[in-house]
């Protein structure tokens, strides 16, 4: 499934929606962290393309990630889309 990590819709403490780039950061944080040659690939492709096709695997990897290294109203919305993978 193809996802794109460049428009997340996120909704503030108020219920205003906007929109939020995540794909600089997240392939940054899996490129500094990790070990796995895979998760470095997914790393680069998510940084330099943003919108990605992805494999339950990077789903679940991505997850891990954001759970990690994201605040909880981002990690909604990102979690939603992956549950669709």
């Amino acid at each position: 499934m193809k996802i794109d990590l460049r428009n997340i819709q996120i909704k503030d403490i108020e219920g205003n929606n906007s929109t939020i780039d995540i794909s600089k950061i997240l392939g940054n944080v899996i490129y500094q962290k990790t070990t796995d040659l895979g998760e470095l690939e997914l790393a680069q492709n998510i940084y330099k393309n943003g919108e990605i096709e992805i494999s339950k695997e990077q789903a679940e990897c991505i997850r891990k990630y954001v759970s990690t290294n994201f605040v909880a109203y981002v990690q909604l919305p990102v979690n939603e889309l992956l549950s669709k993978v």
